[in-house]
């Protein structure tokens, strides 16, 4: 395959992916139709069907995808280390989080997540993606705050709070009638969950303290 043609290639899934995660947000998993991707992307169905003969190996494609932009979107937060110190730091990619959760690849994901609950194999793919997504923000996560390697596990946890917050926050503003501006109490919310995030860190710190000076 000449370079043109692989470059033409990749161009034909991005748009197949790309309007995979748009339907799964705007039609829900029940609506997103293999028939809707090839038109909202642009492209023939045999293009399609070349590509992603079913519509299961989109979905999981499209899933791969969603979590590869969460990522990046990740990375922007973070290609800048804020200032101040970590309790400064942590705040602030709390703050940067929040977008990420309330936007389209979030609801994107959470469709699938319903939808491989009755489905064994998009379970088992949902589930190996949300697991390398996590990991990847592990990484983000240790690089802004100068975690400690050893204390990984900590990390996770601190991570696991902080996600089960934003994503309970994320359904519940699904029933918000104003879907542009954030109501206030979810501005209250993501304040609360910045104290929380902060105890917990001090807490973790604080028994790192005593159980080094203990060695």
């Amino acid at each position: 395959m000449s370079s043109l043609q692989e470059e033409r290639s990749a161009e034909t899934r991005r748009r197949l992916l790309d309007a995979t995660v748009a339907c799964l947000y705007e039609r829900g998993y029940a609506g997103t139709t293999t028939t809707e991707i090839a038109q909202r992307a642009g492209v023939s169905r045999g293009a399609q069907l070349h590509h992603f003969p079913k519509k299961d190996e989109l979905v999981v494609s499209a899933l791969e995808h969603v979590f590869t932009l969460r990522l990046a979107e990740l990375g922007n937060a973070v290609a800048e280390p804020p200032p101040g110190d970590r309790e400064a730091r942590l705040e602030q990619l709390v703050e940067k989080m929040w977008p990420i959760f309330k936007g389209p690849t979030f609801y994107a994901w959470l469709e699938l997540v319903v939808a491989s609950r009755t489905d064994p194999a998009l379970q088992e793919a949902v589930r190996n993606a949300s697991e390398r997504f996590t990991e990847g923000f592990v990484r983000g996560f240790a690089a802004v705050l100068a975690w400690p390697e050893s204390r990984e596990f900590e990390l996770m946890e601190l991570l696991g709070t902080i996600f089960a917050f934003l994503e309970s926050m994320a359904l519940e503003r699904v029933l918000s009638p104003d879907q542009e501006a954030d109501p206030p109490i979810f501005v209250q919310s993501l304040q609360t969950l910045k104290r929380l995030a902060i105890h917990l860190l001090r807490s973790m710190d604080s028994l790192a303290s005593t159980h080094n000076s203990g060695d």
